[in-house]
């Protein structure tokens, strides 16, 4: 009997959520940076930041992978005050509807951390990790750039690190993709 050649990239749809992460984080980061209001929180720690000047689009982009990462944690040590997003992906599993479980589809979750020094918390307008979460949720509840359909807020926790010295959210939001 002759052998058959399978060919892996054929087992799996190269447009499957699993296949997607590293676009979908590199698209959740280029919102998050490019957004007027998020920007100026992350780069500038004054109570003032949202009155100052924009960002230059070079500056935008400096802060992925220095304020904005696409892991669940701030991985470098953290020297100087700041304010932090990171973003995980996780918790794939087949999409369960009236307790059947798909064979096509898989539900999943993106993390949103929002960290904060505690010195840098209040501004002008408020709390710095509120303002941030809010335009969080505004840029991404309801988006379908990630799976089919549109994701929607899952659960938002307050998170603490680092001995308390930064404090802020951890915002999740479930999405609907295929397997």
């Amino acid at each position: 009997m002759p052998r058959i050649e399978i060919n892996r990239r054929d087992i799996h749809s190269p447009n499957a959520s699993i296949m997607q992460i590293t676009r979908w984080k590199q698209n959740m980061m280029d919102t998050l940076c490019h957004d007027e209001d998020i920007s100026k929180m992350l780069k500038y720690n004054a109570p003032d930041a949202l009155t100052r000047d924009s960002l230059t689009e070079d500056d935008k982009l400096d802060l992925v992978n220095n304020r904005i990462f696409g892991t669940t944690y701030v991985p470098k040590t953290v020297e100087q005050q700041g304010s932090y997003i990171t973003i995980g992906i996780g918790g794939f599993i087949p999409q369960e509807s009236f307790r059947q479980f798909s064979e096509r589809y898989v539900m999943g979750y993106l993390y949103f951390n929002i960290l904060v020094d505690r010195n840098l918390m209040l501004m002008d307008e408020g709390y710095r990790q509120d303002l941030i979460l809010q335009r969080v949720y505004d840029l991404f509840q309801d988006n379908n750039f990630y799976g089919m359909g549109r994701i929607q807020e899952g659960n938002l926790v307050e998170n603490w690190e680092q001995d308390n010295r930064f404090g802020g959210y951890t915002l999740m939001f479930r999405v609907i993709d295929f397997k």
